[in-house]
């Protein structure tokens, strides 16, 4: 089984990427860089009809030979040919078994069926213990009854979706009726091949339920179906209800419909938002970022940038719906402070609506941040442009992608070829296929390889770096270099800035009240002691270096309690620098072995995160 895995991770990152390194795919599958080359030849040997990977100058490169049998494969048929000799076919077994019955089952009985030990079963149950946890499902256990699954009808279907319908989705039979009532439905709606399998597939397991007897009775909390009111749906539920010789329920037909509602590229009625959540979510990111940092964020803007993609975000969190991971690179490397943004944002989620988003949804938010905080450090609204020598479906597609990332709410220029001259000054970021000639320094620059290049929106920020540099002479910069605890050392610093009337009376109470209420310690060797400093002109910050204390880099900053523009966005590059710093272990350890403030401002600007 672990083969079928690694095919199709393989597989999935190829047609998603178009190529890849031997590291890449090492990284991704989590082998040796050798036992990459024998998977791919196995690839090649078992699909030979299906695709094949070409190997050239150190890159993989993916052909294929027959586009409808890997649509298949991609979409479960691989796992569906898996033994019993897998956990996670044996955990589809056993998810299915409870699923279907909704009683209990012996574990004596599990393992006499699946041909294995009971202490491989009992294993089996905690894998699925804590998969179906985050249903907020349970496996309840009874001794001399066995094990049963407690969730809602929601939660069983969806957890049979994605946890279990790519190993049984051939015992799954139907009508020829119903598959011509679906096929009729996908020429009306015009949905992707993602939206059809999706739909596809909890179609027919909430058809065999509801057969079953097995109803959906509750609202989705926080779903919104923005599908709810489109006609050919609602023609396509009268005629299943006709086959079924009973009727859906609304909350059947939002469940139906989830597929529809995962990324706002389906037609969709933006009446149908949520307002009063989003206004509340608004409302807590913006008081837990201005809590931990003191930024000012348009609310307007925060709701205009986000609302969207928040909505959508909660839809695919609360059906486990995984979006595929684009960043291969780490974003968290890539834009430390929006990261930190997007972690704040997650938890402001989860504290709303009880939700907890994903890694992936986190890097999306991520990007969301970058975008915001780049239209501040370069104090321009300006757009997105895409230049594509390519025909103009592949230039739809690809515009289509970027929004799917960015939101409908992102503007996006289609330029042609011709335009490769221009300096692009009227841009924030300008995706092209093709190597521009004159791109002004202040721009990213993000090249595209096939649908999207392998670092997407990470690898090029760095081609606009020295535009959003900070400029030394704007901050009232000191540095001190300490020896002892990280509390006394903390003290002296306080103690330093008010000697020189850099902060207000009770600055150092406030530092200290904020270190009470939340965690200012990083990777357990930085510290960044931040608050507002009442009635100062200009941001101060203090770097205290301590190699021989376990918080090693102090970084003591006071932001004006009134922030005039320009000083909002060098508050915002002061935060860049910090997180940079804390992120890169090249970068801290060069400035922990300076021993003048003169070295370490030299090692700041030397790395390129000071001018």
């Amino acid at each position: 089984m672990a083969l079928v895995l690694r095919f199709t991770q393989i597989l999935e990152f190829l047609v998603a990427k178009g190529q890849a390194t031997e590291m890449q795919l090492s990284h991704l599958i989590k082998v040796s860089q050798q036992t990459v080359k024998t998977v791919v030849l196995q690839i090649n040997q078992e699909l030979v009809d299906v695709v094949k990977i070409h190997y050239q100058q150190h890159v993989y490169r993916l052909e294929v030979l027959d586009f409808d049998e890997l649509e298949l494969l991609l979409a479960g048929g691989m796992k569906a040919g898996a033994d019993f000799s897998s956990s996670e076919k044996r955990m589809a077994y056993i998810a299915k078994l409870l699923i279907d019955s909704g009683t209990y089952h012996l574990i004596d009985e599990m393992s006499d069926v699946l041909a294995v030990s009971r202490g491989t079963i009992q294993k089996d149950l905690k894998k699925l213990s804590l998969v179906v946890k985050s249903y907020h499902a349970r496996l309840d256990s009874k001794p001399n009854r066995g094990v049963r699954l407690l969730a809602s009808e929601v939660n069983k279907r969806l957890i049979f979706v994605n946890h279990v319908y790519d190993f049984y989705q051939y015992e799954l039979g139907y009508d020829p009726k119903f598959f011509s009532l679906l096929d009729a439905l996908y020429d009306q709606l015009n949905l992707n091949a993602g939206q059809v399998t999706l739909l596809e597939r909890e179609l027919l397991f909430s058809i065999h339920r509801i057969s079953q007897g097995y109803i959906i009775e509750e609202q989705i909390e926080n779903y919104i179906n923005f599908a709810s009111e489109q006609p050919n749906l609602l023609v396509f539920f009268s005629k299943l209800e006709d086959e079924l010789k009973r009727n859906l329920t609304q909350y059947e037909q939002d469940f139906m419909a989830y597929p529809l509602n995962m990324n706002n590229n389906f037609p969709f009625d933006t009446r149908l938002l949520n307002k009063a959540l989003i206004h509340r979510l608004i409302n807590q990111i913006t008081r837990d970022i201005f809590e931990d940092y003191p930024i000012q964020i348009n609310r307007q803007a925060l709701i205009d940038a986000l609302q969207y993609h928040v909505t959508f975000l909660i839809n695919r969190t609360v059906c486990h719906y995984q979006e595929k991971n684009i960043f291969f690179k780490s974003i968290q490397a890539r834009y430390p402070f929006a990261y930190q943004l997007a972690q704040i944002t997650r938890k402001s989620i989860w504290q709303v609506t009880d939700l907890m988003i994903s890694d992936i949804e986190l890097n999306t938010l991520a990007i969301y941040f970058e975008l915001l905080l780049s239209k501040v450090r370069i104090d321009s609204p300006k757009q997105v442009a895409l230049v594509a020598s390519v025909g103009p479906a592949v230039r739809q597609v690809l515009s289509h992608q970027i929004q799917m990332i960015f939101g409908e709410e992102m503007a996006i220029t289609m330029l042609t070829e011709e335009a490769v001259a221009q300096d692009f000054s009227e841009y924030i970021a300008v995706f092209t296929t093709i190597p521009l000639k004159a791109i002004s320094p202040d721009v990213m620059e993000i090249q595209v390889a096939n649908l999207l290049d392998e670092d997407f929106v990470t690898h090029q920020m760095h081609s606009f770096k020295e535009s959003v540099l900070l400029e030394h002479a704007k901050i009232d910069i000191s540095i001190l270099h300490l020896e002892n605890d990280y509390a006394e050392n903390l003290a002296l610093m306080l103690s330093d800035l008010r000697l020189h009337g850099k902060v207000d009376a009770t600055f150092s109470e406030r530092v200290m009240a904020r270190g009470k209420k939340s965690s200012i310690i990083f990777d357990e060797a930085f510290a960044f002691p931040h608050t507002i400093n009442v009635g100062a002109e200009q941001i101060v910050l203090s770097i205290g270096v301590s190699p021989d204390d376990q918080i090693k880099l102090i970084f003591l900053l006071g932001v004006p309690d009134t922030l005039m523009p320009d000083s909002e966005s060098d508050l915002i590059k002061v935060y860049d620098m910090i997180f940079e710093i804390i992120g890169d272990e090249s970068l801290s350890a060069s400035m922990i072995d300076t021993t003048s403030s003169a070295q370490l401002l030299g090692v700041l600007k030397r790395k390129g995160v000071m001018i």
